[in-house]
């Protein structure tokens, strides 16, 4: 009977293994042959990101210090890291895989994908004649659940920390979470769904590889908990964000990527389809029309479905489609007319809309400490938010005691709108205007400020009440 049950075994195991033959792998396996070939390849790519980020507070500039992971991807020493540890960064410094310290600095970033591209400094790598490796991009589409993948990175500052698992979805959708996901109050997420792992990885991982047992970069890694519930930006994400950072960087200026905005957030239409007596896969609900913006202006309404802009569908069913919508949208020609069509009840409307940049609700902040205050410019969803009448001043983030705003009785979220009597447009029309105070050492500024549904003026005492001297000031 024992050799009956082995011939047996023996049988099925040669089917099994025959009905393989011939069938190639649908991904690469974690042999210890490749796994040690894929930490010699993309080890000495890998870097600890140590960062000075600037936070603002009791009216001036802080800098709050952490580190993260990044990955080279070029000969010219770019970095990609996640934007939630080098964005907003005023000072960088990278740790390399034979341990050289060397001097960073931010290109450019992206909130929207939570991604960042920093530069080591070619004067101090070319002095002291530092090499470096940097990582090849993979495709992150090819990716295939139960696929092994390896994170490199620098937990808990731990540099040079390598964990292995396998990929757990291809494309997880969190807008569920959306509001909790936000960076420091910067929107993420929007544009993208993720790569879920059970690969470990914890605080610091934060901007390293997500590596194929190929030795490609398929993913950088950007949230987890060190448990089997952890999450990476597809590279396919990665590759757009980090050209048009490059095209637009300049010497004096960081690199952004431009996106279209109408106005409106959308919805999946899943077991709605009845109650607005559409078909199955038509359309997208729009969830809310913002009081500003294009969709308004356009005439669209809350509760219309969109059926399709520029005679492209728009449809979203499920969750997991939200995102490819939202980026058609978003690559729409700034300023050029596009036709949206929606369902409103029983009628086929098509209105017309002219896209505007996106931005986010937190403007650029800056620090004004000979007026003991810092500041940020007001952006569209920030005064659609706020209920405010237009687009345009800066408000109050925070304030030091003592000096000449919180003397004014001036109040953190008060709007200026005007300096002297000349209106404030954006942050930068705001500084022109505070420089040439400073310059002409005005005893006494008028500023014109909104609180609410109110607005009055308010009178600064800078004389009296200002520091000796301004950053910089010799």
């Amino acid at each position: 009977m024992k050799h009956l049950v082995a011939l047996l075994f023996c049988s099925i195991q040669s089917v099994l293994l025959a009905g393989c033959q011939g069938v190639a792998e649908p991904y690469p396996q974690a042999t210890p042959q490749r796994v040690t070939a894929v930490i010699a390849k993309i080890s000495p790519a890998v870097v600890r990101v140590d960062v000075a980020i600037a936070e603002y507070k009791d009216g001036k500039q802080n800098l709050i210090r952490g580190n993260g992971s990044g990955v080279i991807i070029d000969d010219q020493g770019r970095i990609l890291t996640n934007y939630h540890v080098a964005g907003r960064a005023v000072e960088i410094y990278v740790i390399l895989a034979n341990q050289e310290r060397v001097p960073a600095h931010l290109i450019g970033d992206d909130h929207w994908t939570d991604l960042a591209i920093i530069q080591m400094d070619p004067d101090a790598v070319r002095k002291r004649q530092i090499t470096f490796s940097y990582a090849p991009l993979g495709e992150s589409s090819t990716l295939q659940v139960g696929q092994d993948v390896m994170a490199f990175g620098t937990p808990y500052g731990l540099a040079r920390t390598v964990t292995r698992g396998s990929i757990s979805n291809i494309d997880r959708t969190l807008y569920d979470a959306m509001d909790e996901m936000n960076i420091d109050g910067y929107e993420t997420g929007d544009f993208s769904n993720w790569i879920q792992m059970d690969v470990p990885i914890n605080p610091g991982n934060s901007g390293g590889p997500l590596v194929d047992l190929s030795g490609n970069v398929v993913g950088i890694n950007t949230r987890g908990g060190g448990q089997n519930l952890n999450f990476a930006i597809p590279i396919d994400t990665a590759k757009p964000v980090i050209r048009a950072i490059l095209q637009s960087a300049t010497k004096t200026k960081k690199g952004t990527v431009t996106r279209s905005d109408l106005g409106m957030d959308l919805l999946p239409l899943h077991e709605l389809e009845s109650f607005y007596d559409v078909g199955i896969d038509q359309g997208v609900l729009i969830d809310s029309v913002d009081r500003i913006g294009p969709a308004a202006d356009a005439g669209a309404r809350s509760q219309d479905i969109l059926l399709s802009v520029n005679g492209v569908p728009t449809n979203v069913r499920f969750p997991e489609e939200l995102a490819a919508v939202r980026r058609r949208l978003a690559v729409l020609p700034v300023g050029q007319p596009i036709t949206m069509t929606v369902k409103r009840e029983k009628q086929i409307l098509n209105l017309t809309a002219i896209p505007v940049p996106l931005e986010g609700n937190l403007g650029e902040e800056k620090a004004f400490s000979h007026w003991g205050v810092t500041l940020r410019q007001v952006t569209r969803p920030y005064a659609v938010t706020n209920q405010l009448d237009d687009v345009s001043g800066v408000w109050i983030t925070s304030e030091s005691e003592g000096e000449p705003v919180e003397r004014a009785q001036l109040q953190i979220g008060d709007v200026i709108h005007s300096i002297n009597s000349k209106p404030v447009k954006d942050l930068a029309g705001f500084e022109d205007l505070y420089n040439h105070s400073i310059k002409q050492k005005d005893d006494r500024v008028l500023l014109e400020v909104q609180r609410g549904r109110d607005t009055f003026d308010a009178v600064l005492e800078v004389k009296k009440y200002a520091p000796a001297t301004e950053p910089g000031d010799s």
